[in-house]
């Protein structure tokens, strides 16, 4: 979904674009950006990265102008239009919904990250995939949903009086992180997040107030029990037994 922007030639602002400029939006992403950052500082120098679930390429621009060279993956068309404006040097795919690889070829990655895509991340194929198409030592930069989480709980209830599938929360993050060592891959950071009752568009101007107890409280720490945790992974230099 786009929206027009306002300054003459500059490319559509995508529906996400727009939620993360809202207060919630801010606080969720300057976690993602710390973890991707870190990620990028573990690599020790730029080489080839891969995004799933682009959208209009917000972090593929972010990374691009720190010296990667991108590939990135959407099943939007339009969204991907975007990502190719902004980042004109990327190889953009066009994937489809219900596909269970990842396009690109083996150990050709050094970094790979999927940011807020659940229906990738919680997919059995998405960690085996992640460990094929990377190089050894290469990293894993993702943000997971917890269904070990009240905010999982919340979130169920109210799919559940609305009739919905849910597509958030499906997986415990114990069994996930489980799953990323089976795939052969080195938890390096790990951060709980979004414990605020607030909704992820939200404008809320307690939302500074509670992200500043949240710290204090040390939440982001009870990874087992947060309802987001963004993470950053390597994969072993040694093949898995």
């Amino acid at each position: 979904m786009l929206a027009s922007n306002t300054l003459k030639g500059a490319p559509d602002t995508t529906f996400w674009e727009q939620v993360a400029a809202t207060r919630w939006g801010s606080y969720v992403t300057q976690i993602e950006k710390r973890t991707l950052l870190h990620a990028h500082s573990l690599a020790g120098k730029p080489g080839q990265a891969l995004e799933m679930g682009c959208e209009g390429g917000r972090w593929a621009s972010l990374l691009s102008k720190l010296g990667w060279q991108m590939t990135c993956v959407d099943i939007d068309p339009d969204a991907l239009s975007v990502c190719r404006q902004r980042v004109p040097a990327a190889k953009c795919i066009l994937a489809n919904p219900d596909d269970a690889a990842i396009p690109c070829a083996s150990d050709s990655m050094d970094l790979l990250l999927c940011i807020e895509v659940a229906p990738v991340t919680d997919s059995s194929w998405f960690l085996p995939e992640a460990a094929r198409v990377l190089r050894a030592g290469g990293l894993l930069s993702v943000v997971v949903w917890n269904r070990d989480s009240l905010r999982a709980w919340v979130h169920a209830r109210r799919n559940r009086s609305r009739r919905e599938d849910g597509e958030f929360y499906n997986t415990p993050y114990s069994s996930w992180r489980r799953g990323l060592g089976d795939a052969g891959f080195q938890l390096e950071r790990e951060e709980g997040f979004c414990w605020g009752p607030f909704h992820r568009a939200s404008n809320s101007p307690l939302i500074p107030l509670s992200s500043r107890f949240e710290r204090l409280l040390g939440l982001h720490r009870l990874t087992a029990f947060s309802p987001w945790i963004a993470v950053v992974a390597r994969k072993s230099p040694l093949p898995v037994r």
